[in-house]
């Protein structure tokens, strides 16, 4: 079996081959490419049975890539690598014919099973027109239910595929488990729990969102949380899993709510440890207080804005509130957890957290439940704050050309809301391949940034100037006062009148 292997970065190129050439034994050949056009030299010399190809690429995308190829008569199975924000590139990939759609980072075990599969359906010769459309079906509903968790769907989306959602409008309710798999759990571990879970509930829908975690979405009404619990206990490696729920919605569009809840109580398993199930109520008090004493946003307005004397007296303020509640040793415990892994949350955000998230997080929390007292957690937390801040000072000095280029442009001329198209065509590039530069040198979305910047200056100007607010609003772009209005109650969570009337000192 030959196969070809496509993606412009060298190294991922290296890795991948050589985790096929040690674990499969029916590989005769691995050749790689790092261009479309190189690609298409040897497809055409090779005759390759399976191509792997990256989406994201310089000149060419992958999906192109397979296009143009699939006009040949030579023919040729497709697996596709890409990251979760190419939903609307899988929805070409499908149309296509793919194999498969492996979401970076790439976890071996699913690799090599990936390309098993593929391997066995052409040496079986498998009838493909049935075997491709059933397979097209399930990695699209996949991917549109992750989308729909993650909040990633235009309203466009749910249009031309609301038919996917046509299983869940006849259930009363919506609710989801989370489980996440700890570091011991093997991929024959993971596949065994998922196979009790579906032979057990064969109406509970499973999303796989990394290699690690899987996502159940339920009918509450007919399949409770304490049968899943149960079920999960029963397993023989529930020491490996920690099961987070959160609370049922009305309907399927609603459901990235319950998502939202179960993730953050994902954080409480440095916590509790694995071989866990913890709902909202067994965290709730102290998740509460914590998001009282500030939240996640706050943090990121200080850390932005920089100011080491408004730094220093909010964390002032914290170990005050947090001694005068009189709380027990582990509700302080979880409480200043909960504000550690806010600032990793921050930091991971401005793409400053180390790639290895668990054990980043697990020394964040070793670290915070060393300290013996309030005063010294706050003080290692107050040099998280500035390490992040540090970091981000050396990270603006490190930006490529391009984004230095953009960064000005966008700076310098507020009022217009930029095209990341219209900058990508300036500079001869790529949009998505821009728009992936910019989230990974920045910490943020182009638009996010573009908007931050915005709202950043529009409130200096409303506090600090006697303008009127529909003008600032409209020196900005925004012609419709009211939308900007509701955009900046979204992100401070008050009005301009009232925060100008109070000389409320908030700054972003």
């Amino acid at each position: 079996m030959n196969i070809l292997l496509v993606d412009d970065e060298k190294l991922i190129l290296k890795g991948l081959k050589q985790i096929l050439l040690d674990e499969i034994k029916e590989i005769h050949s691995i050749t790689t490419a790092t261009s479309a056009k190189e690609a298409t030299q040897l497809f055409y010399e090779l005759r390759p049975s399976i191509i792997l190809s990256d989406i994201r690429m310089p000149e060419m995308s992958g999906l192109e890539l397979i296009s143009q190829l699939k006009k040949t008569d030579i023919p040729f199975k497709s697996i596709i690598i890409s990251s979760y924000d190419d939903f609307e590139y899988a929805k070409e990939g499908i149309l296509l014919g793919i194999e498969n759609y492996l979401i970076k980072p790439i976890n071996r075990a699913e690799l090599v099973a990936t390309v098993s599969s593929t391997i066995t359906k052409i040496e079986n010769e498998r009838k493909k027109k049935q075997l491709w459309t059933e397979n097209e079906r399930e990695i699209f509903k996949d991917n549109f239910l992750r989308r729909i968790l993650l909040q990633k769907l235009s309203p466009t989306d749910y249009q031309n595929w609301e038919e996917l959602l046509t299983p869940y409008k006849s259930w009363g309710k919506i609710a989801m488990a989370y489980i996440m798999f700890s570091e011991l759990a093997t991929i024959v571990n993971k596949n065994d729990l998922v196979r009790l879970l579906k032979q057990t509930f064969p109406a509970i829908e499973l999303v796989k969102l990394t290699a690690d975690e899987v996502v159940l979405i339920y009918n509450p009404e007919t399949i409770s949380d304490t049968q899943i619990k149960e079920s999960v206990q029963s397993s023989q490696n529930y020491s490996e899993v920690f099961l987070t729920f959160g609370n049922s919605v009305n309907e399927i569009e609603e459901i990235h709510l319950s998502f939202q809840q179960a993730k953050k109580l994902q954080s409480y398993s440095l916590v509790f440890g694995f071989g866990k199930c913890i709902t909202e109520q067994d965290v709730s008090k102290d998740y509460r207080f914590t998001e009282q004493l500030v939240t996640q946003e706050e943090l990121k307005q200080l850390i932005l804005e920089g100011n080491q004397e408004t730094i220093y007296d909010k964390f002032q303020l914290l170990k005050t509130d947090i001694l005068n509640a009189h709380l027990d040793p582990l509700a302080i415990q979880n409480v200043t957890i909960g504000i550690g892994i806010m600032l990793y949350r921050i930091s991971a955000d401005f793409g400053l957290a180390e790639a290895d998230e668990i054990s980043t997080l697990r020394y964040l929390v070793e670290r915070i439940t060393q300290q013996k007292t309030i005063n010294r957690i706050v003080d290692f937390l107050y040099d998280f704050i500035q390490l992040t801040i540090e970091k981000m000072k050396n990270n603006e000095q490190t930006y490529s050309p391009v984004i230095q280029q953009i960064l000005k442009i966008v700076n310098e001329d507020l009022r217009t809301h930029h095209s990341l198209k219209i900058l990508a065509d300036k500079f001869n590039m790529n949009s998505a391949y821009l728009g992936q530069l910019f989230q990974k040198e920045i910490g943020m979305g182009f638009n996010q940034y573009c908007h931050h910047q915005r709202m950043k200056q529009a409130n200096e100007l409303i506090i600090n100037s006697t303008s009127k607010i529909s003008d600032i609003a409209k020196s900005f772009g925004y012609d419709d006062v009211s939308y900007f209005y509701r955009l900046y109650k979204k992100d401070y969570g008050i009005t301009p009148n009232k925060i100008r009337s109070n000389k409320f000192a908030y700054k972003s």
